[in-house]
């Protein structure tokens, strides 16, 4: 249903390709459902935990030391990617979620088994993670249209953030009138369905291949790899750590309704910058992605050098806004800068393992950084150093070049 839709929506703005538009309408398609049921969970996971009676330092340690896990994790998420192929990669990845939502909903009654609970929900939720991002980041690279691929980049920033828009407040809602364990459930059901798309055409790579490293060109590719590590920093800044400095320091009066507070703000910061990935995806074809590359990353770094001094609903609004149409003004062109080098580096599948390494690495030292900051500074100067510290390393950005194509 949603293939059609889309296939209605899209295909005549499509008209430049020679192959069947089915190929990418099926990943618009799967991607909408994947982002839905990501969303649904994500958001309040951190909350979740913290609702639960862990610390702040707790819960950055934790995060850290399973994003640093799913580094060591990406090599085989490559493999799976090579010999299986990345459709059937992204459907081993959505089953795996199952048992790790599974997890994430007996928490409350676990008792004296909740830390492995936490524990399950954690290593099996990053092994899916680690290959669903490995697996989609291939098959996107391989059926985009080379010469429009900021359109279609732009294309689907504008479908992820349909998803986005209606799946916090869904989650929220969900969590606030009944509980986290029935969003849980909700979202386990849609990772299933949203495999489903995928399989009316083949896979888009040559399946049961094996990956090399010899003759890898680092000196193309070092750039972008380095650059990469910023947007999985700037990940757990705009995330994790603002939905729980949002929890604790804005909305710490709400209880539970906090969870459909952070929804509806979370959507209507995504609604605006709708347009905005429309239009950007527009203008990075027309090889502006340098001034859009710049404009954003500094943007970011100025939002984030102000998350700290939020205190009322209308700022943490005015911040979602801000930071999501920022995020879309570089990730845009930084996503294009991704696929030209997969494209020309002739080792697409190696490259892109470790372009997921790195962004894993730096919500890894973002974590990392906010737990030894919390510990030594306490809850709130440790939020507000580790955002201050996210400023900085959001300009590393700047390293990427071949934006300007």
């Amino acid at each position: 249903m949603f293939s059609k839709l889309i296939h209605r929506l899209f295909a005549g703005r499509h008209y430049w390709r020679v192959i069947s538009f089915d190929e990418i309408a099926e990943l618009y398609a799967s991607r909408l459902i994947t982002v839905f049921a990501i969303n649904i969970v994500s958001l309040f996971t951190a909350v979740y935990l913290y609702k639960l009676g862990y610390s702040v330092v707790f819960i950055a340690g934790f995060y850290a030391c399973i994003y640093f896990m799913k580094v060591l994790i990406s090599p085989v998420a490559a493999k799976v990617a090579a010999y299986y192929g990345p459709k059937h990669g992204i459907l081993f990845a959505n089953i795996i979620r199952i048992p790790s939502l599974v997890a994430l909903a007996l928490l409350p009654v676990a008792g004296s088994y909740q830390l492995l609970a936490i524990i399950v929900f954690g290593v099996l939720q990053q092994i899916a993670s680690a290959i669903y991002d490995l697996c989609y980041m291939i098959d996107f690279s391989k059926v985009k249209h080379t010469e429009h691929a900021g359109k279609e980049i732009g294309t689907m920033q504008v479908i992820e953030r349909s998803a986005k828009i209606a799946s916090p407040l869904v989650g929220g809602i969900l969590a606030s009138m009944f509980s986290p364990e029935v969003t849980v459930i909700v979202a386990g059901i849609l990772f299933i369905v949203a495999a489903i798309p995928l399989f009316r055409t083949v896979e888009p790579t040559k399946t049961r291949s094996q990956l090399h490293l010899s003759g890898f060109p680092w000196r193309l590719a070092m750039r972008s790899i380095i650059s990469q590590s910023v947007t999985g920093f700037d990940f757990v800044a705009s995330g994790l750590m603002w939905t729980l400095f949002v929890t604790i320091f804005v909305f710490a009066a709400l209880g539970d309704s906090v969870y459909a507070a952070l929804g509806g703000l979370a959507s209507l910061g995504v609604l605006v910058s709708l347009l905005a990935a429309w239009v950007f995806g527009q203008i990075v074809d027309r090889h502006k992605g340098g001034i859009l590359l710049v404009a954003g990353t500094l943007a970011n770094t100025v939002i984030h050098i102000f998350r700290p001094f939020v205190t009322s609903g209308a700022g943490v609004m005015g911040i979602n806004i801000a930071n999501e149409t920022a995020t879309s003004a570089y990730a845009l062109p930084f996503t294009r800068v991704l696929f030209d080098v997969a494209d020309s580096s002739g080792f697409r599948i190696t490259y892109l393992m470790f372009i997921e390494a790195s962004v894993n690495m730096g919500a890894g030292l973002a974590c990392a950084f906010l737990a030894l900051a919390a510990s030594i500074l306490g809850v709130h100067d440790g939020m507000v150093a580790t955002f201050m510290i996210a400023a900085i390393y959001e300009l590393l950005l700047l390293l990427s070049r071949r934006v300007a194509r």
